[in-house]
């Protein structure tokens, strides 16, 4: 049973990452600056990962999400063949990563 002072949040863009990030810092009252001192990067560095920098190195943001005591949780689908159905697979499609990939595409001619 989750605690009521916990909430599940779906991470599936940078976006989503920055937002939490962001909000969790806003929460404990910490500026930017300070969290940037105690994860001994620049505030500008900060500031981007709250932008959804999606070049922010991984190891960096963990420590961010660690710092701010934000856990992430993995979550797989059982190993079925029901999991690997086409109407399963249909259900999984990440739509905002296509339109990622293609808006990606449309800017380097």
């Amino acid at each position: 049973m989750r605690d009521r002072h916990h909430r599940t949040i779906y991470l599936r863009r940078p976006e989503d990452i920055a937002g939490l990030i962001r909000s969790r810092r806003e929460a404990l009252g910490l500026s930017q600056q300070a969290l940037a001192e105690r994860l001994s990067v620049s505030r500008k560095w900060v500031n981007e990962v709250e932008q959804g920098n999606q070049t922010a190195k991984l190891g960096l943001v963990l420590r961010a999400l660690n710092e701010l005591g934000i856990n992430l949780i993995g979550e797989t689908p059982k190993a079925t063949s029901a999991a690997l159905s086409p109407t399963t697979l249909a259900h999984n499609v990440d739509i905002d990563a296509i339109a990622d990939m293609s808006l990606s595409k449309n800017r380097n001619p």
